[in-house]
């Protein structure tokens, strides 16, 4: 892994002609320091549970960002703050008229940090705190979730998809509080590395399936859906059955949409 001032560029892979799209292979990660304040001191978070319930009353909680990691295909660069992250956005992002993919998993954990430094125009959500992609306002950049995608958790993925790179355990103790100047060591780099590499090598797979990272459904069943599609698609005969299943009168199909829609429609009766 390398820090971001070492980056000297790479060479996009441009799809599409009206939405221009980079096919490079972006991914992004952050590791976080939870803590609470008590009678002006700082404690890490773990300690919070043998707090009494008048000092949990009075603690302020809060977490922070220690270090970034960005990879870009299988190089893994790395900062300690966000304006660093900020600078590394503006280099990548040099052409604008070019969309950058960056896959990031469990998304919605890194957002609730980004959206405290970062402006976003679109954001796209299952529910709330449930972030599928979202795409910065200043930056031509779109974040997607990878947890949506697969629906599994960082450290199956490997052993599910074959891949060639485990995510490292136990190597990174979250019980110490870091800040972005606390020293880490070559396990702990290599620790925050292997998190962006297994995302890589995910999305790698994924591409062997859906040509591109624009093709990649959003979510696990959007898989499923696509997949039946394509295997319907040039089945006429089945396409038929379906298109005369259909009811095609205007007037029965408002009225099966107004009923599954749950409106109720009440009428005035005249009773002598």
């Amino acid at each position: 892994m390398k820090y971001w001032t070492e980056y000297k560029g790479h060479s996009m892979k441009i799809i599409g002609k009206k939405e221009k799209y980079d096919d490079t292979i972006y991914s992004f990660d952050i590791e976080t320091t939870s803590y609470f304040i008590l009678e002006n001191n700082i404690y890490n978070a773990s300690k919070y549970i043998d707090l009494s319930e008048k000092e949990k009353e009075k603690s302020i909680g809060g977490g922070f960002m220690y270090i970034w990691m960005l990879s870009i295909n299988e190089n893994v660069y790395y900062g300690r703050t966000w304006e660093e992250l900020e600078l590394f956005f503006k280099i990548i992002d040099y052409d604008k008229s070019v969309t950058k993919i960056i896959f990031v998993h469990n998304l919605s954990f890194e957002f609730q940090f980004l959206i405290n430094k970062f402006e976003f125009e679109e954001v796209l959500a299952r529910k709330s705190h449930k972030v599928m992609k979202c795409k910065l306002k200043d930056y031509n950049i779109e974040f997607r979730c990878t947890y949506m995608m697969s629906n599994c958790a960082l450290k199956k993925l490997p052993d599910l998809y074959n891949l060639p790179v485990q995510k490292m355990v136990g190597d990174l103790d979250y019980d110490i509080l870091r800040i972005s100047k606390t020293p880490l060591t070559e396990k702990e780099l290599k620790y925050c590395e292997n998190d962006c590499l297994v995302v890589y090598e995910y999305i790698k797979y994924e591409k062997t399936n859906y040509e591109n990272v624009k093709k990649i459904p959003l979510t696990n069943t959007g898989q499923v859906r696509r997949e039946l599609k394509e295997r319907i698609y040039k089945d006429y005969k089945y396409k038929r059955q379906v298109k005369k299943a259909i009811n095609t009168d205007p007037h029965i199909y408002n009225l099966l949409q107004e009923a599954f829609m749950g409106r109720l429609y009440s009428c005035k009766l005249d009773i002598y």
